[in-house]
């Protein structure tokens, strides 16, 4: 527990081992103060140490058993206690939940973006947050955004609640550290957190200027994707999700203000006392993070190159089986060792749309001008693949390539069934990257009637005799 002052950067109240439980959609107990959890029931006549009980519902009360997501807070003040909520002045017009013609943009185009520079002026994670494409609608419970950030203070007096859905924020640079009604989580770059929907949080950046990329999802939550064939392990393991373990302020916090987005717009409420009050807690609605250097590939060990979907991490499906509203994979260092196979991402046409990000290194399939903190989008059948440098290169060595360890790499990609709109100002950015169709402009064809039909056959039977 403790007393703070919201002005100050809490340097002496986050640690680099704080508490955390491990699990994902386990069903989680945690107490700051022992004893405070009721025994038995959830909502008791009387609370231990004369605490409020209070439920936070992540599913319908009647979703199936194995999909229902709730969690009981006990907590000093109730959330209720706040007062009107009114439009946020100023305004915030870059963050957008619902996806029409009205303020967004249909481009088949490829789109690449240079890393945003982090602003001069003071500018915390909520002010810093801006939408870059997404599609469906919050009110109708259906769809995804997908947003960037870039800031360079700590929140101060005041909580964000996203009452439209669930963020999975992808810190590049700086580190987060996060309050959240469960406790507390310090998130650096290379690994992620979800930040389940109607969670009040606050983001203080301990190094300074920060980065980063959010995915947002409507209606619905992200889960571990089914291993198939691959049995029982690999990928993401359960065990290596971490949940913040119960902690709480306490005292008077005159003009505590509650940022709420709700439909892509800002409200604000006062109140007089920290949300970040909850002395128990137990349920399995709860914000997470995980490492994502903790992930386990999968990988060709004979020849082609596998499907991105190898790499899933987290997936939020759709009622159609193998289709989901948003992915999220990454690309993680790794050996690759396939014969006779053109070793980066083969050109594609995908009947799903393609949000890319690189939190650090390089991406194999991009030698130049894709950087750490930047993005692309490559949208519903809109054809894609390394750039011209990337592919000479690549025939350059021959079949003769042996294994070669990707190293200093961790690129991502948010896919997704529902085909994006895009802003108008990430479309005028000065980020955006003009001459992105060159790299592959340079793509010269290498067909030649005359010749080897089959390569490998070629190389494999030798030259002919032909006397």
């Amino acid at each position: 527990m403790a007393e703070k002052d919201r002005n100050q950067i809490p340097t002496a109240d986050f640690t680099s081992d704080e508490a955390y439980l491990s699990g994902f959609a386990n069903s989680f107990s945690s107490e700051a103060i022992a004893g405070a959890l009721p025994g038995g029931q959830n909502s008791p006549l009387l609370c231990p140490y004369g605490l409020y009980a209070e439920q936070i519902s992540g599913t319908s009360f009647t979703s199936p058993r194995k999909l229902n997501q709730r969690t009981w807070f006990y907590r000093i003040k109730p959330s209720v206690t706040h007062e009107p909520f009114k439009p946020r002045v100023p305004a915030d017009c870059k963050l957008l939940s619902e996806f029409n013609q009205s303020k967004s943009s249909a481009t088949p185009t490829q789109l690449r973006w240079k890393p945003v520079d982090v602003p001069d002026s003071p500018t915390d994670f909520v002010d810093g947050l801006f939408t870059i494409c997404g599609a469906g609608s919050s009110y109708l419970r259906h769809g995804f955004a997908i947003h960037m950030y870039a800031a360079n203070k700590s929140m101060e007096d005041c909580a964000f609640c996203n009452a439209d859905g669930d963020f999975l924020v992808v810190p590049q640079k700086g580190r987060l550290w996060i309050t959240t009604e469960c406790g507390r989580l310090q998130v650096s770059p290379g690994e992620v957190v979800v930040l389940p929907q109607g969670f009040r949080f606050s983001v203080d950046l301990p190094d300074g200027p920060s980065r980063g990329y959010v995915a947002e999802i409507f209606g619905t939550h992200f889960q571990l994707p089914d291993l198939g064939p691959i049995g029982a392990n690999g990928l993401a393991a359960p065990r290596d999700f971490l949940v913040p373990g119960a902690w709480f302020e306490e005292g008077h916090c005159p003009e505590y203000t509650i940022i709420q987005k709700f439909g892509g717009e800002l409200f604000t409420a006062k109140q007089d006392f920290s949300p970040f009050n909850v002395v128990a807690w137990h349920g399995n609605y709860v914000p997470y993070k995980y490492d994502l250097s903790k992930f386990c590939p999968y990988n060709t060990v004979l020849f082609d190159h596998s499907d991105p979907s190898i790499n899933t991490v987290l997936t939020a499906p759709t009622e159609k089986p193998g289709v989901a509203l948003l992915d999220f994979v990454i690309f993680p260092p790794r050996w690759l060792v396939a014969e006779h196979t053109f070793r980066p991402p083969y050109y594609h046409r995908n009947c799903m749309s393609e949000f890319m990000g690189l939190i650090h290194g390089g991406y194999e399939a991009k030698a130049d001008g894709f950087l750490p903190g930047g993005a692309s989008l490559h949208i519903c059948m809109t054809p894609h693949g390394p750039d011209t440098k990337t592919y000479e290169a690549t025939i350059a060595q021959g079949n003769e390539a042996g294994p070669h360890k990707l190293t200093d790499t961790m690129a991502f990609m948010f896919e997704s069934c529902l085909i994006p709109r895009v802003c108008p100002w990430a479309l005028d950015s000065p980020a955006i990257d003009p001459d992105y169709y060159k790299c592959w402009i340079g793509l010269k064809s290498h067909f030649s009637p005359e010749g080897t039909k089959d390569p490998i056959e070629a190389r494999e039977n030798g030259p002919k005799d032909s006397r």
